[in-house]
């Protein structure tokens, strides 16, 4: 996966920019909040990318933010929500402002959304509010240790949600630094 690209904005508009990066030109779909805070064309640029595979042909969508990357993956991680829905949902509303109205359970917010009905809202309810309030801050420093650790148990077969489970019970137990092996292998425990 191509985790970020670093380069020169060549174009920008609404819906995508054209990053040079070492003489190639990515084309990055990126939602209305980043485009927002972009930098004037001809600046330097980094930002979070995700490669969606379809049958007909290869996405990149970027964002300038981790934090809506993260959101976004978590929401195309639901049953009949896309990239192209996902992404539409951030240009419409902040990824905190729509974390919070799914915590609160508010269907007119995701409803107002175009392309999201009655039914998709509920969908989105149900399936992120647990996930979603179960988040807590971390330490600073800890957010590489923990999304490496998430990554490995998800490659081993648990679902986003027990890993995470784990991972952070771990982590918030240990009164030491604790490195990657050692997160894994107590998490592992946990699972």
């Amino acid at each position: 996966m191509i985790d970020y690209l670093e380069g020169n904005l060549r174009y920008k508009s609404p819906t995508f920019i054209v990053v040079d990066v070492g003489g190639v030109g990515y084309k990055v779909n990126l939602s209305l909040s980043s485009y927002n805070l972009l930098p004037p064309e001809g600046n330097q640029i980094k930002i979070n990318t995700y490669l969606h595979f379809r049958e007909d042909g290869l996405a990149l969508y970027g964002f300038l933010a981790k934090e809506e990357r993260d959101f976004f993956l978590l929401l195309i991680s639901i049953s009949k929500i896309g990239p192209k829905s996902a992404l539409r949902m951030l240009s419409r509303v902040s990824s905190s402002e729509l974390k919070k109205a799914i915590k609160r359970g508010d269907l007119t917010t995701l409803t107002d959304i175009p392309g999201i009905g009655k039914k998709t809202a509920q969908r989105l309810i149900l399936e992120l509010k647990e996930r979603i309030g179960e988040e807590e801050p971390l330490e600073p420093g800890k957010e590489e240790l923990v999304k490496d650790a998430l990554s490995a148990l998800v490659s081993l077969g648990y679902t986003q949600n027990e890993a995470r489970k784990a991972v952070r019970e771990v982590i918030s137990s240990s009164k030491e630094e604790m490195d990657l092996t050692r997160v894994i292998k107590e998490a592992l425990n946990r699972v």
